[in-house]
């Protein structure tokens, strides 16, 4: 099921994880994740010794002693003193000693001594330690996650807690802010509403929490973004999808969420697009459209493709209402009968995967030879798996990018393959898959010096030139030239061939393995950095007017992240959302293009 709204997961409750262990599932927790500590701090304050002492103002002159008070005033009585008590301590100890009450008396001088210069010692260190931990003590700033952890979707959560977690050890291993070491708090908002209900409460009640990355799910989003707005927590979501988000439909030019942002385009482009496509590219003329909601009480994606498609001249003859989420075989059976009667060109379905694949395969059981297109609900193996070889040809769009049509993609693919586990070659040299990269070997050249199969004529050997000095081709193989006499390439330069064959490989596993949403949680939790970098140094509290400068300091943002150009218009949406067009092929989703309005 597709990130951007996963169903819900009713044998879970909401709990708190941390977002630092990716070695296990996602674990309750009453307490955020910590993470690395950045080793630098802030400045000593102007005007004052880094040691705790006031500075002599600019300019002024060092005191000096009043006249006739010199060193040696004072320190010759001293002195000549010193002898003198000494003697008179000498005796009194050696009188106190020869009876117990005396010795009792001398006991307890003794301890008062010892005592005297340690309290003031410690005393002196608590002074200076107290003087100082106000100027060079790190601060704690917490960025939230709100995702599904466990169910269904765990593994986009995951992915999502995981991508933020990086992001946030390379910003204390640099010492992004100044000043402050950031954490990961994690909340499994369980893809249900009242799952995001509790985690909005977490995080708004948390002084430390400088923005959330998340919720994935847009029906999440809808119960959490009021709580969050409410006390100026920057929100930033990686993949939610529903328009009303960042305009509501009664009034376009105001913005419901002044402290929201996301990364994924919406609902209303993802039908724009597809619509399209279908009648535009695919040439489609008459279409079913199946409806599976989710329902927000606006209007539906699959309305919206209805309604993008009648615009591009397509027929629509009705939009079929069903409960997405379900398999039930009664429902299936209908909805393909109906569309049957229908005689469409093509199919469109905005279902869950297990839905859309049941129905595939009732089609195909009818006789009803039908392109499908889908929503990215599709977008899971549950698709093909019970649809079997019916969805081959099929089309899927989605509004993430998947990891390989990311030009900036391969350090994240590496670093994020390194800290939470990936794909690896093995030590017998063999792929994950259990496959073995072997290039094909260079063709031999012919007689005529063209690549091809070598002839008898070109094979054969002179017997007097045996025993004879060496050929040029076997001096040059005999002195490491590289060359052999058939042509092919030598031991070390296939060897580097192979490696970089399965380099390659390894790299598309990779990639394949992470979700594309763990990339836009990526770029979504370097955004809240970026503002933290920019707001947090010199400030001694996470308060509103600092979480209303971080709001700013995102919404003005702009850099080149992994996804892309990452930078929001006034409304929170980024500037730049895409489309990827996936085709079935052999069982699995392969891109087709990727589309920007």
């Amino acid at each position: 099921m597709s990130p951007r709204d996963p169903g819900p997961d009713p044998a879970t409750r909401p709990e708190r994880a941390t977002g630092s262990d990716a070695a296990t599932g996602p674990e309750p927790a009453t307490g955020p994740a910590q993470v690395t500590d950045p080793d630098s701090g802030p400045e000593p304050a102007a005007g004052r010794n880094p040691a705790g002492g006031s500075a002599p103002a600019a300019g002024s002159e060092p005191a000096r002693p009043a006249a006739g008070v010199t060193l040696a005033g004072w320190v010759r009585p001293v002195a000549r003193a010193v002898p003198s008590a000494a003697r008179r301590l000498d005796h009194w100890a050696r009188r106190s000693a020869r009876d117990t009450r005396g010795r009792v008396v001398l006991a307890a001088v003794l301890v008062l001594v010892l005592a005297v210069p340690t309290g003031l010692g410690l005393g002196l260190a608590a002074v200076l330690d107290g003087a100082g931990s106000g100027a060079s003590a790190t601060k704690v700033a917490t960025i939230g996650v709100m995702a599904p952890l466990s169910g269904g979707s765990a593994d986009a959560g995951v992915s999502v807690r995981d991508a933020v977690t990086l992001a946030v050890e390379e910003a204390n291993r640099q010492g992004a802010v100044p000043g402050w070491k950031l954490e990961v708090a994690a909340h499994d908002d369980l893809a249900r509403p009242d799952g995001g209900a509790a985690g909005a409460d977490l995080f708004a009640d948390d002084s430390r929490v400088i923005g959330v990355v998340g919720p994935l799910s847009s029906s999440v989003a809808m119960v959490s973004l009021d709580r969050l707005s409410s006390v100026g927590i920057p929100v930033i979501s990686p993949s939610n999808a529903e328009p009303t988000l960042t305009a509501p439909e009664s009034a376009s030019n105001t913005r419901p969420y002044p402290t929201y942002f996301r990364l994924s385009g919406t609902d209303e482009l993802l039908a724009q697009v597809t619509a399209d496509y279908a009648v535009n590219t695919l040439g489609r003329s008459r279409i079913s459209v199946v409806d599976g909601g989710p329902d927000y009480g606006t209007i539906t994606l699959a309305e919206r493709f209805a309604r993008h498609a009648r615009a591009a001249g397509a027929t629509v003859p009705t939009v079929h209402r069903v409960d997405g989420a379900s398999t039930a075989g009664e429902q299936v059976r209908e909805t393909a009968k109906a569309i049957q009667d229908e005689a469409p060109d093509l199919v469109y379905l905005a279902t869950g995967a297990g839905f859309a694949g049941e129905l595939r395969g009732a089609l195909a059981d009818e006789g009803v030879a039908v392109q499908v297109m889908g929503a990215d609900g599709l977008l899971d193996r549950d698709y093909v798996e019970r649809s079997d070889s019916a969805a081959d040809g099929d089309v899927v769009a989605d509004l993430s990018v998947p990891l390989s049509r990311l030009p900036a993609a391969g350090a994240f693919v590496a670093a994020y393959s390194e800290r939470f586990g990936g794909p690896t070659v093995g030590a017998d040299g063999l792929l994950p898959d259990g496959t073995s990269i072997e290039p094909e070997p260079e063709p031999a050249p012919t007689a005529s010096g063209a690549p091809g199969h070598a002839t008898a004529t070109s094979a054969s050997v002179d017997p007097s030139h045996t025993s004879g000095s060496a050929s040029a081709a076997d001096e040059a193989g005999a002195s490491g030239s590289g060359a052999s006499e058939a042509g092919t390439a030598s031991p070390s330069e296939r060897e580097l061939e192979v490696r970089r064959a399965r380099d390659a490989a390894l790299a598309d596993l990779r990639e394949a393995a992470i979700p594309p949403v763990a990339a836009y949680a990526y770029d979504a939790a370097r955004a809240l950095i970026r503002a933290a970098a920019a707001v947090l140094p010199g400030r001694t509290e996470v308060d509103m007017a600092t979480r209303q400068a971080l709001v700013r300091a995102v919404g003005a943002g702009d850099f080149a992240g992994v996804t892309g150009q990452v930078a929001f218009d006034t409304k929170g949406d980024v500037i730049d959302p895409r489309v990827v067009l996936y085709s079935v092929l052999g069982g699995n989703f392969v891109p087709l293009q990727v589309d920007s309005p």
